[in-house]
């Protein structure tokens, strides 16, 4: 606001927006909280990435854990990134769709051939009642291009007002990284979230029955659910149905 560079102690993550109480030192505007909050998820992505792997592939060699940690790291990062800025310009960069892609194929390098593809899902041995009786490639392979075919379903059946070239392109990355059945309840997932997110803006009177809401940042969350909760989530579900 008022062009002031700002020194070292004004730029400590969540910490100087605190101490400042969100506004700028020398001419006092606000700041916006997307800073604070920007910079906390941040901290929690490379805290709390690294402890699910942990907890979830306990055992994995060091050198394993290390990189799965780092290129998962990334990978959410990424997410976060491609959320903002499908939040204030509703579009999502093919650079992001493209790391995402490359993040994925990482992952898969990482698992060794011949191993069960429940040790590589997020939903451990309840991915075995959708196996897909093949190698970890044709597993990713069918991940992505589900993905891709559903989301390009609905393109085409809506024409486009459903849904946006790039939302299936992303869908198409995050199915190389999650993977078959993975996948099923990422997507699933965002479209639980993106309905409740639009029902209260409707009701809250923000949003209308035509308006356009970024799908990306409903992605990334149903990502994020599935990573930190998709095994819990899933034996949740069976749980309800035992007398």
């Amino acid at each position: 606001h008022c062009r002031t560079t700002l020194r070292w102690f004004e730029l400590i993550p969540v910490v100087s927006f605190l101490l400042q109480r969100g506004r700028c030192r020398t001419c006092g505007a606000a700041i916006s909280a997307q800073y604070p909050i920007t910079e906390a998820l941040c901290g929690m992505i490379f805290v709390f990435v690294p402890a699910r792997l942990y907890s979830f592939y306990f055992g994995i060699p060091a050198e394993n854990f290390y990189f799965l940690s780092a290129v998962w790291v990334a990978a959410f990062t990424a997410l976060l990134l491609m959320s903002l800025i499908d939040l204030r310009l509703s579009i999502i960069p093919d650079e992001i769709n493209v790391f995402l892609s490359v993040m994925g194929v990482l992952v898969l390098s990482s698992l060794k051939p011949g191993l069960s593809l429940a040790y590589g899902s997020f939903l451990r041995g309840y991915a075995l009642l959708f196996y897909f009786p093949n190698t970890m490639w044709v597993n990713r392979l069918l991940g992505a291009l589900s993905a891709l075919v559903f989301f390009g379903c609905i393109i085409f059946i809506t024409r486009g007002r459903g849904m946006g070239m790039g939302d299936m392109k992303l869908a198409f990355a995050l199915g190389l990284l999650f993977g078959w059945p993975d996948i099923v309840l990422v997507a699933a997932m965002s479209f639980i979230t993106g309905s409740v997110f639009g029902v209260y803006s409707i009701l809250a009177g923000k949003k209308t029955m035509k308006s356009a809401v970024p799908f990306g940042p409903f992605l990334a969350l149903g990502a994020a659910i599935i990573f930190f909760g998709g095994y819990e989530l899933v034996r949740f579900y069976f749980t309800l149905f035992i007398a």
